[in-house]
């Protein structure tokens, strides 16, 4: 039968014991984690240097590994808390129990008994005491022991630690389910900058034009003069090539897979390239194309963070730089489309615009919508009465407003880009399947088509401006694929047959002049200072000078394979796909390199 006494001290034991427990919790407490992981001072420094080194992909590699370790190290701490409360509960118990129990039999009256030779219960009970206490303390010190035996922390001392950890680890380390870093976003690049880049198809506003000088003249394809790389394309495509900084990007698509590639601009290697299957909704599905649009004719779109690409089975996709996928959505396939799907994608303030048009305009199909550039989300939808279109739209701003200038029969309809309400109309495209997209300058937006009309339209207005904004008009010379250039002084459209007319861009009427080609054309105008660029079907491109009277030719070069697509500019460099490889052209200098 246990004395009060025995009761008495097994109570102090487990109070002390629940102290002890507290006590570790509380320092435990004041050592870990005081903020939520992502919070950790370290992690924001490498969150802060990610958004001034976008393409630096070691950086971006330590904030997943980081992120990691701190997620890994707040559960390790929850559990050990987890499991110290347990242990502290149990000693609250025992000691409220045993307590309870000795004051119960504190209340019993002591009988007296002769004290017989040798230690009495009491004395042998104070001998025993600090035993007990030495035992319980072994046993809560092995016991804390186990608990952090048990959970080891995971991370490393220091930032040079972790990416010493990295590189010694290398290809080796075991593959771990992707960490979505949604704070860490880069910043929208300036207006200087998107204008030093080619973003989008025919340039940062959809133009034609290059804000360089120093385009080359002078190549040829099959001897290899004035080209600085090529690179055989993966998949084919009908969609041009977009340029950021140092890395070019196209898409290409087969029946079966859609992939987007990244190309080094100085070196032609492929940086990384991603494909998509088709997805098990469409598949089965009969998707219309041409031999001219094929299954990837949209050219591309980036913001300056992500890079865009939409195909002819409506999947719109997003990625990084360092070719990781961030989104995908699926637009269902377009109805009653004649040609496939060939709109390409623009921009706005983190925003892809997609021009989604098909059926015939009485069943509502056609859309123009936005979507947030770094989650794919919805951001506004517009349904329109509209029938198939092909053009492409653009961005433009006019008198401090952005507007989203869009073509189908029979409306030249501007948007906000904002919320994709319509801010005016002007009816000059009817009854055509419209192909060539609109082009902007000095507040006049110019948009036509074959077998209708080329008109010059003042932006701005609102509701129908058909009659008040139409600034000129003019039926003859009038394109069915190729997009318009506009130049300081004139207006140029390019027949598919191969015919190029000049028209004075302020007055309009009749063509100035007209030349002739004796080739087949596809492929927009570019206009590089005062030259302009024009690449033939099969290949043969014509560096012309436009005045007033004629068109000067200043050089012919071959591009040694067909070439349907636009180029692109950097600084003394032309991108431009051929059916079978991506070339840049370039200098001399370039080739030598």
């Amino acid at each position: 039968m246990l004395s009060q006494r025995s009761i008495l001290l097994s109570a102090i034991v487990a109070a002390v014991f629940s102290t002890l427990v507290g006590g570790i919790l509380v320092i435990d407490g004041a050592n870990r984690l005081n903020k939520f992981p992502l919070e950790e001072t370290a992690f924001i420094e490498l969150r802060q240097q990610y958004l001034e080194q976008p393409d630096n992909d070691q950086l971006r590699q330590l904030i997943q590994d980081l992120d990691l370790a701190l997620r890994q190290e707040y559960f390790r701490e929850q559990r050990f808390t987890e499991r110290g409360a347990y242990l502290l509960l149990g000693g609250i118990v025992v000691t409220l129990v045993f307590s309870k129990w000795a004051a119960t039999l504190h209340r019993r009256l002591p009988r007296p008994e002769p004290k017989l030779p040798g230690p009495d219960s009491d004395e042998r009970l104070s001998h025993r005491g600090p035993w007990a206490v030495a035992v319980v303390m072994l046993a809560l010190v092995g016991t804390t022991w186990a608990m952090k035996a048990n959970h080891p922390s995971v991370l490393p001392a220091t930032l040079d630690d972790l990416a010493s950890d990295q590189a010694s680890v290398g290809d080796a380390t075991p593959p771990v389910a992707p960490t979505r870093i949604e704070p860490v976003l880069p910043e929208l690049p300036s207006v200087e900058v998107v204008q030093a880049n080619w973003p989008s198809f025919r340039g940062p506003s959809g133009s034609g034009v290059s804000h360089f000088q120093d385009a080359p003249t002078q190549w040829d394809g099959q001897s290899g003069e004035g080209i600085v790389w090529k690179t055989p394309l993966p998949l084919p495509g009908a969609n041009s090539p977009i340029v950021w900084n140092d890395r070019v990007f196209l898409s290409g698509a087969s029946e079966a897979v859609r992939g987007v590639f990244c190309f080094d601009l100085n070196t032609g290697e492929i940086l990384w390239s991603k494909e998509f299957q088709v997805a098990p909704s469409i598949a089965g599905q009969k998707i219309k194309v041409s031999e001219d649009t094929g299954y990837a004719a949209p050219t591309m779109a980036t913001d300056g963070r992500f890079v865009f690409a939409m195909f002819a089975d409506g999947l719109l996709v997003a990625l990084d730089y360092s070719g990781r996928e961030r989104w995908t959505r699926s637009l269902g396939v377009p109805q009653r489309n004649n040609y496939g799907h060939a709109s390409s994608l623009a921009t706005f303030q983190g925003a892809v615009i997609v021009q989604f048009y098909q059926g015939s305009g009485d069943d509502e199909l056609s859309k123009l919508m936005s979507f947030d550039g770094a989650t794919g989300q919805p951001i506004w939808e517009t349904t329109r009465q509209t029938p198939a279109s092909w053009s492409s739209p653009i961005v433009i701003e006019h008198d401090g407003q952005h507007q989203i200038i869009t073509c189908c029969d029979p409306w030249v309809i501007a948007y906000s880009p904002s919320d994709g309400t319509e801010l005016w109309r002007a009816k000059c495209l009817e009854r055509v399947e419209v192909g060539p997209s609109p082009v902007y300058s000095d507040g006049i937006v110019y948009a036509g088509n074959d077998t209708a009309i080329y008109a010059a339209i003042r932006a701005g207005g609102s509701g129908d401006v058909t009659d008040t904004h139409v600034v000129w008009t003019a039926d003859y010379g009038l394109p069915d694929t190729c997009s318009p250039l506009v130049t300081d002084d004139f207006l140029l459209t390019l027949a598919s047959y191969g015919t190029l007319f000049c028209f004075d861009k302020q007055e309009g009427g009749e063509p100035l002049w007209e030349e002739d080609f004796g080739a087949d054309f596809l492929s927009s105008p570019s206009l590089v200072g005062d030259h302009v660029y024009l690449f033939g079907r099969d290949g043969t491109a014509w560096i012309v000078q436009p005045t007033r009277d004629a068109c000067n030719q200043i050089s012919k070069a071959q591009l040694g394979e067909d070439c349907v697509t636009c180029p692109a500019f950097a600084d003394g460099r032309i991108l431009i796909r051929g059916s079978e490889h991506l070339f840049c052209i370039g200098s001399a200098d370039d080739e030598n390199q």
